[in-house]
């Protein structure tokens, strides 16, 4: 197994394992979706990605047995890169749940929220960057995902540097459009993602890394 991650073109170096969580309290964002695709990019580039499920619904148990074919994280002691997902549609007000988040936070060396690219969704995402922002390690870095991005529109063209001075975060240089190969991922794997969704996936992956 690898003890680092090469940061492509850099002298510097990650610790392995390293552990990806996607988050989002709210429902709808493609914050499984988006663990998906970059843990089978990963998983494509030669990484051995192992997958964390912490939503009772099950989805990404579901995917990586019948669809993506990748293990859990029960299946792989010797991975080098956790790639874990979690609930949506959760009140952060009541005391478990924090608890829950916390120690999912503070076990987690990348902490991506996935939020679309709108004043309503970057709102609704404020309670969970305020609680990743308290409960993560000083070594550990977080950021924010767009995704469901329509570039023609106003709000997809929205300026990414002052949406992240309001919400306080880093914004991903690269974010997801709306494609439908990005959706098909859910029923055909990642075989469904060609070409520019391809290669975005994977300038996306290597992004969370460094």
């Amino acid at each position: 197994m690898l003890d680092y991650l090469p940061e492509f073109g850099s002298s510097s170096r990650v610790v392995m394992p390293l552990k990806i969580t996607f988050l989002n309290q709210k429902g709808g964002v493609g914050k499984s979706t988006s663990t998906v695709l970059i843990g089978a990019a990963l998983s494509a580039a030669g990484y051995q990605v192992a997958f964390e499920d912490t939503d009772s619904q099950g989805s990404l148990t579901m995917w990586t047995n019948k669809i993506g074919k990748l293990p859990m994280i029960h299946e792989c002691p010797t991975a080098e890169v956790i790639i874990c997902d979690t609930p949506g549609r959760i009140d952060l007000n009541q005391e478990e749940h924090e608890g829950f988040f916390r120690t999912i936070i503070q076990s987690s060396d990348r902490l991506v929220i996935v939020s679309e690219k709108s004043l309503f969704s970057t709102q609704a995402s404020i309670p969970m960057i305020e609680l990743v922002k308290k409960y993560m390690r000083p070594e550990a870095k977080a950021m924010i995902l767009f995704n469901k991005v329509r570039n023609r529109t106003l709000v997809g063209r929205q300026d990414e540097l002052e949406m992240a001075q309001d919400l306080g975060l880093p914004v991903l240089k690269n974010s997801l459009p709306l494609a439908a190969s990005y959706e098909n991922v859910q029923i055909e794997g990642f075989t469904a993602v060609l070409g520019k969704n391809r290669e975005k996936i994977f300038s996306l992956a290597l992004e969370i890394l460094k």
